[in-house]
């Protein structure tokens, strides 16, 4: 629905390095393994050194009838591959035939791996915030503007882009408590107006901004205020994620968000209960997510809303206590879209573990 971060981000260190690499969203194109199997017979006169896939653990058995494919067209270079499950599963990328499998976050050392020969299961490293290169959108397939977009807000021409990397809560349902958490990381705004600009080089016109949480975080001094004032010339129209915090969601940092472009905020507010809330450790309160909804509305911002039901702990009693407390905020005119989610952890996950405990 939206284009990729993680590989076009990859590509764009390989070409910085002085590597040719591009990179080609196989599900976006609708190739199947073999299709691709067969595509690469035809080119093989251009076949690259190095193949790398990424996959999540929903996407896995698509990544691993690939390698196959990539295997039966007779493709005997180098095969890596990483990603989310991987980080999780690296032996998965071991039996599927992969030569490297790489963990984690690793623009740190991808090219410092590849052209050592690097084999097996190898850590990655994760580069400083401000070395990270923008997505290489110019030797990506297909467009960015392309996509269909993850919501009707995204339509048509969307784009995406992260600002920020990491984020240091660790609510109990989120993949971020698995992964170990970490202080969230902020881009110089200047590399964030270069890549804004190659965005709009592309075509695309309205951005995601895909942050754990842009907005209600402490932000380092002047940092909103910078981005602002470079990106609003461009004419954007954005939507991103937040938290909800009467501390650090004030009216002049909303004023610089909408000044930026920002049409609408998805705050996760996950319930109305404080006893749910508490039990899902999300460090916000009730009276966090009233304030902030009014401040956005107050600045022009459209609000959504991340709602979930099946929360650890919740009963019957906290699903109507969020119940009135959503049908209140409609009739404030608080909330234009709203996400509700099922969300119960599956006996003999980590997720039910860590409940547990």
């Amino acid at each position: 629905m939206m284009p990729p971060l993680g590989l076009p981000t990859i590509a764009a260190v390989f070409n910085n390095a002085g590597h040719h690499a591009e990179t080609v969203d196989l599900e976006a194109l609708r190739v199947t393994p073999e299709m691709l199997k067969e595509a690469f017979i035809k080119q093989k006169g251009n076949w690259p050194d190095v193949i790398g896939i990424t996959c999540l653990t929903v996407t896995q058995q698509g990544a691993q009838e690939s390698i196959q494919a990539l295997r039966a067209a007779g493709f005997d270079g180098t095969i890596m591959v990483g990603g989310v499950h991987i980080t999780l599963a690296p032996e998965d990328g071991v039996a599927w035939g992969a030569d490297l499998v790489v963990t984690g976050e690793c623009e740190g050392n991808i090219v410092q791996l590849v052209e050592s020969g690097a084999k097996g299961i190898q850590a990655g490293k994760p580069m400083a915030i401000e070395d990270i290169p923008a997505p290489d959108w110019d030797h990506h397939n297909p467009e960015p503007r392309t996509y269909w977009g993850n919501m009707a807000l995204m339509r048509p021409n969307p784009g995406i882009t992260m600002w920020t990397r990491g984020c240091p809560f660790k609510c109990i349902f989120c993949s971020n408590l698995v992964f170990g958490g970490q202080a969230t990381r902020y881009r110089p705004p200047e590399n964030i107006e270069a890549e804004m600009k190659a965005l709009k080089r592309h075509g695309c016109q309205k951005i995601y901004v895909y942050d754990d949480e842009l907005v209600g975080t402490r932000m380092p001094e002047g940092w909103m205020k910078d981005v602002a004032d470079r990106i609003e010339p461009m004419g954007f129209s954005w939507v991103t994620q937040g938290r909800c915090n009467k501390r650090y969601v004030t009216e002049e940092l909303l004023r610089d968000v909408k000044r930026a472009g920002c049409r609408a905020i998805f705050w996760g507010v996950e319930s109305f209960s404080e006893k749910v809330l508490k039990a899902i450790k999300k460090h916000t309160s009730v009276e966090d997510i009233w304030h902030t909804l009014r401040a956005a509305k107050a600045a022009g911002i459209e609000n959504g809303v991340f709602t979930m039901i099946g929360n650890y702990m919740e009963t019957e009693e906290d699903l109507e206590i969020t119940r009135a407390a959503l049908e209140k905020a409609y009739k404030e005119g608080l909330i234009q879209y709203r996400q509700t989610t099922f969300c119960t952890a599956m006996p003999g996950t980590e997720y039910a573990d860590i409940q547990r405990r």
